[in-house]
């Protein structure tokens, strides 16, 4: 471990204060209090950090909330030089995919899930943030449905049986080729902290139950009943040309299919409507029949986890309201954020295109987002807002390859009752990475007042980190 590395990591895991105690956010709430000061906090990947002069080794920051915000001096860096994480780094190992957050040893403080190669980490919140060690969790070589054989390429966190505590839910195997059956497991809470193991693993045979495979999993409260829903998605039965997903409802004696779900690889929670029940919007940035540059889809909650009065849809910039043109590999759709963002109650949507043009035709991939606000009668295209790097009030300007919108995430990092818009920028300064803070109101998102911060700037290591690309929390 290089002195660099060592410092950072030492300093910023044990340097944070005891957590002042403060008015909690509500049990359905979507943000990451790791320790427990009820200030959200937020993690955020630095995929291609040096670590001990190991290129591309990988890296997380996780950044605490406070009266004045994200608190820089305060934050941890975490690698797999931090003594008590398993492995040792290595180069272009691109380690630290943040899985999502959640209480899973019922302590009262949010943990950090991350993706660790086959496998699954948890990072342990507490008084003084996330620190290490960390946990690798154990579920099974795949022998039986009750050891099944985990897939991380899509992790949910959140209270699915109703016990309060949290949940991990993941694409998961049972049995050799060719009789594999490929499913999704629930990793019931509360999970050890010196072994791994959870209190109990479900293995649901998704194929046969709900007609589809599963590749990504979310989890948040659509019934409104208090206990978190996973929505599921993968391909159909028998029909490998075909998507499928369903929203799987959470009750204490397992999931219970509910209606059918669109989904892409991203997902954010939030109620749009103001009906009481979380919707779920999810990104497809990818090329589709109906979409050169990607798209998004809205699905309203219900009691039965989708709403029977008020019909999914599908928004792109083709879309009447939407600012922007569909072009090829604008990545429209790159991350989403569910927030209300201009106080009127309603939840509004923050969409990254981190391929974009933007504002200047001549700029490939400089990136930008996108805010479709929600109302009464769901998602409305009425006073959508873009801005880039361009636009003012923005630190920076917006050149090729910044890719401004890797990242987005709505989230009252100070408790003042609005949320601050952080926009992830992975490719900026020649890939060393950067994250913008974008100020909302009454107005909603506005450029004025933004700020920005990169890796170096939370006590991280100087170079190419990709910092940005994702964010957990």
């Amino acid at each position: 471990m290089t002195a660099g590395i060592c410092a950072a990591t030492v300093l910023s895991v044990t340097g944070i204060a005891p957590a002042t105690a403060v008015e909690q956010e509500p049990a359905d709430r979507t943000t990451a209090d790791f320790n427990g000061d009820g200030y959200p906090d937020l993690a955020i990947s630095a995929e291609s950090a040096t670590v001990a002069g190991l290129k591309k080794a990988g890296g997380i920051s996780v950044v605490y909330g406070s009266a004045a915000g994200l608190k820089h001096d305060t934050a941890a860096f975490l690698t797999q030089a931090t003594p008590g994480v398993p492995g040792e780094p290595t180069a272009d190992r691109r380690w630290g995919y943040l899985g999502g957050h959640g209480d899973v040893d019922g302590d009262g403080y949010d943990d950090l899930i991350v993706r660790d190669g086959p496998g699954i980490l948890v990072f342990w919140g507490g008084a003084q943030g996330i620190t290490a060690p960390a946990t690798t969790v154990t579920t099974g070589s795949g022998d039986a449905a009750t050891a099944p054989r985990l897939f991380n390429s899509s992790t949910g966190v959140g209270d699915v049986t109703g016990d309060g505590i949290a949940d991990i839910v993941a694409p998961a195997a049972v049995g050799e080729h060719p009789g594999t059956k490929y499913g999704m497991v629930v990793v019931r809470g509360p999970v050890s902290r010196s072994t791994g193991k959870p209190a109990a693993v479900r293995f649901r045979d998704t194929p046969a139950e709900d007609g589809h495979s599963v590749n990504h999993v979310h989890v948040g409260d659509m019934t409104g009943d208090g206990v978190r829903d996973v929505v599921a998605h993968g391909t159909a039965t028998g029909d490998m040309s075909r998507t499928k997903g369903s929203v799987l409802r959470g009750t204490a004696s397992g999931l219970v299919r509910g209606g059918a779900v669109t989904s892409g690889w991203n997902g954010s929670f939030g109620d749009l409507n103001k009906d009481g029940y979380q919707d779920f919007v999810s990104g497809s940035p990818d090329r589709s029949a109906d979409a050169l540059g990607g798209r998004i889809f809205v699905t309203y909650g219900g009691p039965d986890g989708v709403s029977t009065t008020l019909p999914g849809r599908t928004y792109t910039q083709k879309s009447t309201g939407v600012p922007g043109v569909d072009e090829e590999k604008d990545r429209w759709g790159s991350d989403v954020s569910v927030a209300d963002t201009d106080q009127d109650g309603y939840a509004d949507i923050v969409v990254g295109a981190d391929w974009e043009t933007g504002s200047d035709a001549a700029v490939t991939a400089g990136g930008a987002i996108t805010v479709l606000r929600g109302s009464a009668t769901g998602v409305t295209t009425t006073g959508a807002k873009t801005f880039t790097q361009d636009s003012a009030g923005i630190p920076s300007t917006s050149e090729t390859a910044d890719h401004f919108g890797s990242a987005v995430r709505a989230i009252d990092t100070d408790r003042d009752g609005k949320p601050e818009v952080y926009v992830g920028g992975n490719g900026e300064d020649g890939f060393k990475g950067r994250v913008w803070k974008l100020r909302t109101g009454a107005p909603g998102v506005t450029g004025t007042g933004a700020t920005s911060f990169n890796l170096a700037d939370l006590g991280g290591p100087v170079g190419g980190a990709n910092f940005g690309f994702h964010f957990g929390g």
